[in-house]
């Protein structure tokens, strides 16, 4: 937390973590028409006037939810981008980070993408920002290991979007007694993105 936080603010953020982890998991479970506050306020064991407290509405903490989704794969992108070493490593780097974010934050992942519809024209703008900022970064990283020669790609836009996707959805078939671990998970689609940027076969 900011050091510049106050003891009341910084007991708020920690208020709204516990509520976002509880309503992530009541939203994945049962979906977010049908969660009420009251059980959100249950699941916390505290009174509806201390969930209110923190959000308005049950809207807020379903909009909150997906810029956490969101801003958890736009850092492992930035991170795997700041890393150094060749773009190669890097993009090998982010579809590592990215994979274990999705994994590790399965319920999120679901509640963003299924429950997105809930979501008003109005409420949206930092959310779509979210999504064209990862876009763009994305794409800039693969154009520019295609400068320097260790991509070969027609169509920049279009791959970024589909290793994006490709990653996204892992949420949908992951699980946890599954044949593959996460790490052999983040390995096989660290050698898919690869692959479909043209890198050679075992740069990384």
């Amino acid at each position: 937390m900011p050091a510049s936080m106050t003891i009341s603010e910084e007991i708020k953020t920690v208020r709204k973590e516990l509520i976002l982890e509880h309503a992530e998991r009541l939203f994945y479970e049962r979906g977010y028409r049908g969660t009420s506050m009251e059980a959100v306020a249950e699941a916390l064991s505290v009174t509806k006037p201390v969930l209110y407290a923190v959000y308005d509405r049950k809207l807020d903490i379903l909009i909150d939810i997906s810029l956490r989704v969101l801003n958890r794969s736009l850092d492992a992108l930035q991170q795997a981008r700041q890393a150094g070493g060749t773009r190669t490593d890097q993009l090998s780097l982010f579809a590592h980070r990215f994979t274990d974010a999705v994994i590790r934050h399965q319920a999120g992942s679901a509640v963003f993408f299924r429950e997105e519809a809930f979501i008003p024209l109005e409420a949206t703008r930092e959310i779509n920002q979210l999504k064209g900022r990862f876009d763009a970064e994305l794409a800039a990283l693969i154009e520019a290991g295609v400068a320097t020669g260790e991509f070969r790609v027609d169509d920049v836009r279009t791959a970024s979007l589909a290793i994006g996707g490709m990653i996204s959805w892992i949420y949908i078939w992951y699980r946890q007694d599954g044949r593959l671990s996460p790490e052999a998970i983040g390995d096989r689609m660290a050698t898919f993105t690869l692959r479909l940027v043209g890198a050679p076969a075992g740069s990384a």
